[in-house]
């Protein structure tokens, strides 16, 4: 019994002072109170007890019912997670953070080519025979980062495919999720895209190069006329014993072989496949003349006046292939001799400046200029402006192409009154 409880009991039987003992009637009914409230106590501990008894069944009951569930729900998400990686585009796996598969999807296991059971078997990538994907597994274990994306080579005997693998690391679950999406078919069109490519620039180049064989024919068989008309003078001189007109002739021999030297040397330059020449230390200077050499006598022959002004003494370096640029020279040259060959004035001119940190080529034609329309698509394939079966419209954009892996730019100028392409080249570092 509480203290409050017994002290109101004393005031209503008026026992004022409870260290005087009370009259026997007044005790008796005392005690008679206590007892009812000790049984009315025990009456409430009882239900109290009763009630908790109860509540604890109940609850009891819930966590039941409620583990029942939650292990049907799990059971469903767990079908469905199953079902959805089974059908997922990608190769689904989890490894722990020793490197051990602990699962996979579907996709995945079709590389595999035998049953592994990744709960009682511990087997690394490496144990499934894919060397490269373990080893980036091990690096992104050791690592610092949480996300890293690699493209990886799966050599299945019979074929290769190639997979975009992210890998991300659970940190909660000390866990590494591996996600894969087959990149084989993009690789591969690319892959033919790029050799078509090549096949297609070494068709131009070679249809530029026929175009200048019959140029190429009169720059060698004019010098070897001079050679013979020079060789019957001084047979005569011999003849006539003026010995001293001898070396002047023997002079222009000489210069008419070291021509011959140079229309030879820029054939061989353009001619040969530079695409896997290194990027080596490049004379532009030299380049450009060996490419003159082998125009100079198409234009003359099509009354088209022909000049290279170079507007420096310094020697003009860049790191770059001499048969690449070349062919980029030459292409621009022939361009601009079909673009004016009808017009009544009609000449070339070839500038090369120097400006900051880069080398300009310009090729400059007594055109006109170009409209915005054909500016804008210039050096997209397969445009050209030329009559149907006059081009293949790929020059420029292979000129281009070219120019860009030289780290360069080719544009046209038009603040020039006339049809201006520049090539723009970074000087060698």
């Amino acid at each position: 019994m509480k203290s409050n409880q017994l002290r109101r009991i004393l005031e209503q039987l008026q026992i004022e002072d409870n260290r005087q003992l009370p009259s026997a009637e007044k005790f008796s009914e005392l005690l008679h109170r206590v007892d009812a409230s000790y049984r009315e106590l025990e009456e409430n501990l009882h239900r109290s007890r009763s009630a908790l008894s109860l509540a604890t069944e109940e609850m009891h009951k819930l966590h039941k019912d409620f583990e029942i569930k939650s292990a049907q729900q799990i059971k469903s998400l767990d079908s469905k997670l199953q079902n959805i990686m089974s059908r997922a585009p990608c190769i689904i796996m989890w490894v722990d953070k020793k490197g051990y598969v602990e699962g996979c999807n579907d996709k995945f296991e079709k590389l595999i080519f035998k049953n592994v059971n990744f709960e009682n078997e511990k087997v690394t990538c490496l144990d499934l025979g894919f060397k490269e994907l373990h080893e980036n597994i091990s690096e992104f274990i050791n690592s610092d980062f949480d996300e890293y994306s690699v493209l990886i080579p799966f050599d299945i005997g019979i074929t290769i495919f190639y997979y975009k693998i992210t890998f991300n690391k659970i940190k909660e679950l000390n866990r590494i999720s591996i996600i894969g999406f087959d990149l084989t078919e993009v690789i591969d069109k690319q892959k033919t895209i790029n050799e078509m490519q090549v096949k297609t620039a070494e068709t131009s180049r070679l249809a530029v190069l026929g175009e200048m064989a019959a140029g190429v024919a009169h720059e060698i068989n004019n010098p070897l006329m001079i050679l013979n008309s020079i060789t019957f003078i001084i047979q005569k001189l011999i003849v006539s014993q003026k010995y001293d007109q001898i070396p002047e002739k023997i002079d222009k021999v000489q210069r008419t072989i070291t021509r011959i030297g140079r229309i030879v040397q820029g054939l061989r330059t353009f001619a040969r496949d530079g695409e896997n020449d290194p990027m080596v230390p490049t004379k532009i200077n030299q380049v450009i003349e060996n490419s003159l050499e082998l125009c100079t006598e198409k234009l003359k022959h099509n009354n088209i006046k022909l000049k290279y002004i170079k507007n420096t003494d310094e020697e003009i370096i860049v790191d770059g292939r001499a048969s690449q640029i070349s062919q980029v020279i030459l292409n621009l040259i022939n361009n601009s001799k079909d673009a004016i060959e009808n017009l009544p004035e009609k000449w070339i001119e070839v500038d090369l400046e120097k400006s900051g940190h880069l080398a300009l080529i310009k090729i400059i034609d007594s055109g006109h200029g170009l409209p915005q329309d054909v500016k804008n698509r210039l050096f997209q394939p397969f445009f050209t402006t030329k009559e149907h079966g006059q081009g293949t419209g790929l020059g420029l954009s292979i000129s281009s192409g070219i120019i860009q892996n030289h780290n360069g730019s080719i544009y046209v100028d038009s603040e020039n009154p006339h049809t201006c392409f520049v090539i723009s080249l970074p000087l060698a570092s």
